[in-house]
This record gives structure tokens, sequence and C-alpha cells, in this order.
């Protein structure tokens, strides 16, 4: 329990690689079809809250939990945990992470960049912002101009940045992304992102549904996500400060 809010945060922010198969099988490939045209947009928005309940699994250990993300778009995330009483708290602005954990008494400051670093990982906020509300993480624009190809299961992009490799699986007429994937050759870790359902009529961009799976190094780590209720475009508190007598731990 002393790192769930690490693992968390990892789990949200992280990226990895991985020697596992990927999302989606070439097998599944339809010969000589691509779609070229298709332009995917983006959900947009100002300001959002999401509540949430989280089923949560580090390698045997299980937890369920109640989580609010509180989103102001492009400048900072706040994530409330809440198990019959808050237990923590994770702040992500533009160039730093904090957070801090009741059960343990705990606290931790870092930059977003020492934590790219140390974890091999290249997100920020608007990646995670992405993530949580079922955009893709990477540039619409490169989306776009990448050609797609038609599978069994929809529309998928493939696309190589450095030494990972990204994965886009959408629906036939590029309107909602399925799942998404990255690939780092070197590390041998893993992350794949699933999205479904809506969460009602009036928002079918948002899923109601998001799973993450995660294989770092020789750890496994799933989250469930499931969305119960959303509010736009109001304003809302990010309130975060850290409890006296708490101790700071390195990430």
């Amino acid at each position: 329990m002393r790192f769930l809010y690490l693992l968390i945060l990892i789990s949200l922010i992280g990226c990895g690689t991985t020697k596992e198969k990927a999302v989606i099988n070439n097998s599944v490939f339809k010969k000589n079809l691509s779609v070229k045209k298709s332009v995917f947009s983006p959900f947009v928005f100002d300001k959002i809250l999401i509540s949430s309940k989280v089923n949560f699994q580090y390698n045997q250990q299980f937890l369920t939990f109640d989580l609010t993300s509180r989103i102001d778009s492009g400048s900072k995330i706040l994530f409330s945990g809440n198990l019959f009483l808050p237990i923590f708290k994770i702040l992500i602005d533009n160039d730093r992470a904090y957070g801090y954990d009741r059960i343990t008494k705990s606290f931790f400051e870092s930059s977003v960049d020492d934590i790219n670093k140390k974890y091999k990982i290249v997100f920020g906020l608007n990646e995670l912002q992405n993530i949580l509300i079922g955009n893709p993480i990477f540039p619409f624009e490169e989306i776009n101009k990448s050609n797609k190809l038609a599978v069994n299961e929809g529309l998928l992009i493939n696309y190589k940045y450095k030494n990972l490799q990204y994965k886009f699986l959408f629906d036939d007429k590029l309107l909602k992304l399925k799942n998404q994937s990255i690939i780092h050759y070197e590390s041998g870790t893993s992350i794949q992102f699933f999205y479904s359902g809506s969460l009602n009529k009036k928002l079918k961009d948002i899923p109601s549904l998001v799973s993450v799976k995660i294989n770092y190094e020789n750890d496994f780590i799933y989250l469930k996500i499931i969305n119960r209720s959303i509010v736009l475009e109001r304003d809302f508190p990010f309130s975060y400060k850290v409890p006296k007598g708490f101790k700071k731990i390195n990430l």
C-alpha cells in the first residue's frame, strides 16, 4: 500500500514497451486495402470532472476505490482517490507532479521530466488528458496524415517514433478510438488502453469504460476505470495541500 499512489501515477502516465504481441495481429489485415482520406476529430473541452470506480491490480494485489479526475485542459489534472475516506491525491501540471498518501502519511514532488527519464516514458499532461477521455496520445495531425489499414476490427494506424511504436485502432468511420498501445523495444515493457461504451447519449465521445494493462519488467498492472458521471465546462476547485506531519519520499 505504501506506493499505491505511485503505481497509479505510473499506470496513468507511464509508457512502456513490450516483447509481447501487439494489440492487433497482422494476420487480420485485409489484403491490398488501405484508407487514406478518413480524418479523426478529437473530443475537445475546457474543463471536465469525471467520477469513476477503479478496480486496480498490481501483480496479485487487488484494490477497488473511487476516483475523481478534475481536468483543466492543457493546464492541470487533479486525481482524488477515496476508499470510504480520502486516501490519496495526485496533481500534475505541465512541469511537475505532486502526490500524497494518507495511509502511509507520505508525499512526493517531482518534475515530469525526471519521471520520464527514470521510467523511460514520454508522457506529459496532454498525453494523460487524452488517455482519460479516449483520444489518441499522439498528435492528431500525425494521426490523420498516417495511412490507415482496414482490419476486421476497424481502422488500424501504426506509427513509429524513435524507439517507440504506437498502434491505434479506430472504428470503421474513424469516429471513436477503440484501443491504443505503445511498444518500447529496449525496455521490455508495454502499455495498452482499451475503450468501450458511452456514458450517455449527450456524451458519446467519452467512453464509459477505460481499461489499462501495463507490463513493466516483472510486474503486471491493470486498471479498470468505470466512468460514472461527467461534468463539463464548470469551475471546480483544484485544492491540493499536503497534510502536516507527512514524510517526503523519492519516486
